[in-house]
């Protein structure tokens, strides 16, 4: 292969991808009607309520420090620290919910045709690699071998993009989950400092407070006035027991917020621009990754 192939064979390459970004394109429309419709957002979240109902009160607790971590990381990449790129990744987003994980699956399979493994479920559709096995250039390389397929298919970390798409939607929702706590607490409370728990210490301190004022020997009123000044102290279960309604009542919240957020994202055309946007990182990836990976690979079949 001379020089002149080598750049043919590149440039079929980049016209494949050209093709398939094309295609995914087509597809976002119908993949959001399909998927970010009221009843899709109420019927899959209702598929996985307990486990995600868990995951809800740990990621709004963990939203805000994990935003401050990754703003705090990116001053020094903006000075040039390249290996910063590398430690924000490591930082974690929170747990993925059983809806996130089944939106990025449909991502995948659908929108880009990306081969997927998740749990017991495997996807190996490949729309880009069906593109270049038809191409009159690229397609006899990939079937005499001189092509493998293991090197198209490790060109892109699409799994990465996908999984910061959804955490970039999820990271949303957490942090509503954790301004719907504070606000909570200073509707109710007056304190806009409170989480969860200090609202359940609260919440069970009243009700302790409540019950030695009903039984006080000079009556309710006074022993409301006395337990002011020495309020008593609740008990254990009285305060997890109130926690556990508060962490309820705001997880609750959260996931309504987020089954309304998707068909109102969608009525103004946020999830196509999301979606659009991703698309976009993807085909940046494959684009280096093709120069950077294949180029070597066609120099050496020249030589």
């Amino acid at each position: 292969m001379n020089d002149q192939q080598t750049a043919t064979v590149i440039l079929g390459l980049e016209e494949c991808l050209e093709q398939y970004i094309a295609e995914c394109r087509s597809r976002v429309d119908g993949f959001v009607d399909r998927h970010f419709s009221l009843q899709e957002t109420i019927a899959l979240p209702k598929q996985s309520l307990v486990s995600d109902v868990l995951c809800h009160p740990i990621n709004a607790l963990w939203s805000i420090p994990s935003l401050f971590l990754k703003k705090l990381i990116e001053v020094p990449m903006k000075l040039g620290w390249r290996s910063g790129a590398d430690l924000i990744t490591l930082v974690p987003t929170g747990l993925k919910t059983r809806y996130q994980k089944e939106i990025e699956w449909l991502i995948a399979t659908e929108l880009l045709e990306w081969p997927c493994t998740m749990g017991d479920r495997r996807a190996s559709t490949n729309g880009l690699l069906e593109r270049i096995k038809r191409h009159k250039q690229v397609g006899p390389l990939l079937a005499s071998g001189a092509l493998s397929d293991e090197a198209l298919t490790e060109l892109s970390d699409i799994p990465r993009l996908i999984a910061e798409h959804s955490a970039g939607r999820a990271l949303v929702l957490d942090t509503t989950a954790t301004v719907l706590t504070l606000a909570t607490g200073w509707l109710f409370f007056g304190d806009h400092s409170l989480g969860i728990s200090g609202m359940g210490d609260q919440i069970a301190g009243n009700r302790a407070k409540d019950k030695a004022a009903s039984t006080f020997m000079f009556g309710a009123s006074l022993g409301s006035a006395f337990y002011s000044v020495f309020p008593p102290k609740p008990s254990f279960w009285q305060v997890a027991g109130a926690t556990l309604i508060v962490g309820l009542f705001i997880t609750a919240m959260s996931l309504l917020v987020g089954m309304l957020s998707d068909p109102c994202l969608k009525r103004v055309g946020f999830q196509h621009t999301r979606l659009n946007v991703l698309i976009d990182a993807v085909e940046d990836c494959l684009h280096r990754q093709i120069r950077k990976r294949l180029k070597p690979v066609f120099r050496q079949l020249a030589a």
